[in-house]
């Protein structure tokens, strides 16, 4: 019988963010990992070297789940800055040029900088949707990250070319998913092929919607109805569905993304740059048990990959559009960007620091820009940045350690 290797164990947490169903915060606590899975969280975990060979120092560091971005075109990396004054529609326009421009090689080499970036600031899971996704499915690979891969379908070609792609997906971090641009952008039978691959292939699917005021109205003078009514409609809306942006959208289109379970990947910081107007309803969502997760978008539309600014603008811009400083509380800014985020792209076992599930973590020193023992969720929520990182873990894997990103 082949020994069991050497646990990983990450020793005396000062803070220890669980994320657990319970929320729990523990201090001074051992976590135990074995292969890729965390096998228990306790004191004093006994270690079987001589040497403490696997065992991580984190006397000084807040240890928490790593963040999932529901939203990203990391093949795009190379476009930052490259429009930076523009709203969405005069924006497409620009950078789809670009876009047009980038070769397989450029987008693969993309993805590795972007996944670069995302890494050092704490993102352990990606939603990438981009071109070439075989090369950005290779540059995933190279780097150690969990992910889920889609290439935007437009039209039929791609539709063809999105199938074939799901095959492909080998690795066990990786998954594929299928993702339609956006109403105005893929004609209704291509939106009926996305759904009819995601229902076969029980992968997720997503949809950019809600973006602007002239896509609602566009839409609705086209449909004769409301963009998320239009998707009901058509039989897009389902636990499988995620929906990026959703700022323009009514109440009564909210019940009908709570109603069918869909997801919904809300990203502040492209939607303030792009000048979307108006702020997504996070609130009523919220009411309606839709499950929402946090998205940076693409550096073109941001413009960088650090998921704790996310976290905390998004309180800080809901806070100031309804006039109420309760109305998100640092727990519920930090659950979509972890459980939330997890549940948003299928992934029940990460997203929180429990036994059973998959080892997807960070640690962050605390800086001293940081007193968490006033208040650790607020430090997290509103001081803590991507630079603060100081170890990642994926998959059991140290990926990241001494902010030196460990050669694959």
């Amino acid at each position: 019988m082949k020994p069991e290797p050497n646990p990983m164990i990450l020793r005396n947490c000062r803070y220890l963010i669980t994320q657990n169903a319970k929320r729990d915060i523990f201090e001074h606590m051992d976590i135990e990992i074995q292969d890729n899975t965390i096998k228990r969280i306790g004191k004093n975990i006994a270690t079987k070297s001589s040497d403490n060979s696997g065992v991580i120092d984190c006397s000084e560091r807040i240890v928490m789940p790593g963040l999932v971005n529901t939203h990203t075109h990391l093949g795009m990396h190379s476009l930052r800055g490259i429009c930076d004054d523009a709203e969405l529609h005069d924006w497409l326009s620009i950078v789809t040029k670009a876009e047009d421009s980038l070769s397989e090689d450029d987008v693969h080499d993309n993805t590795v900088d972007g996944l670069v970036e995302a890494l050092r600031f704490g993102t352990t899971t990606i939603y990438d949707s981009f071109k070439y996704p075989r090369a950005r499915a290779r540059a995933f690979e190279k780097m150690g990250a969990r992910g889920l891969i889609s290439a935007s379908v437009y039209n039929k070609k791609d539709l063809k070319a999105a199938e074939q792609f799901i095959s492909t997906i080998r690795s066990p971090l990786l998954r594929p998913a299928i993702a339609a641009h956006s109403i105005y952008k893929t004609e209704e039978s291509v939106l009926r092929g996305v759904i009819a691959v995601s229902e076969d292939k029980k992968i997720l699917r997503r949809i950019h919607v809600g973006e602007t005021r002239k896509e609602r109205f566009d839409i609705q003078q086209q449909t004769e109805k409301l963009p998320i009514e239009y998707l009901e409609s058509i039989g897009f809306l389902d636990p499988k569905a995620l929906l990026v942006h959703c700022i323009w959208i009514t109440k009564g289109e909210i019940g009908l993304i709570g109603h069918a379970g869909a997801k919904v990947s809300h990203n502040p910081i492209s939607n303030m740059k792009l000048a979307s107007g108006g702020v997504m309803p996070l609130v009523e969502m919220l009411h309606e048990n839709v499950i929402v997760g946090l998205g940076t978008d693409s550096v073109a539309s941001n413009n960088n990959l650090d998921l704790f600014e996310e976290i905390k603008l998004t309180p800080l811009l809901h806070k100031q559009h309804r006039w109420d400083p309760k109305v998100i509380t640092p727990q519920q800014a930090l659950d979509m960007a972890t459980v939330n985020g997890a549940a948003c792209l299928g992934l029940p076992d990460v997203g929180s620091i429990e036994a059973g599930k998959k080892a997807d973590i960070v640690t962050l020193d605390i800086g001293k820009h940081m007193k968490p023992i006033n208040n650790l969720l607020s430090n997290i929520v509103y001081c803590a940045n991507g630079n603060d990182v100081n170890d990642v873990i994926i998959d059991g894997k140290v990926v990241m350690r001494n902010k030196e990103l460990q050669k694959s």
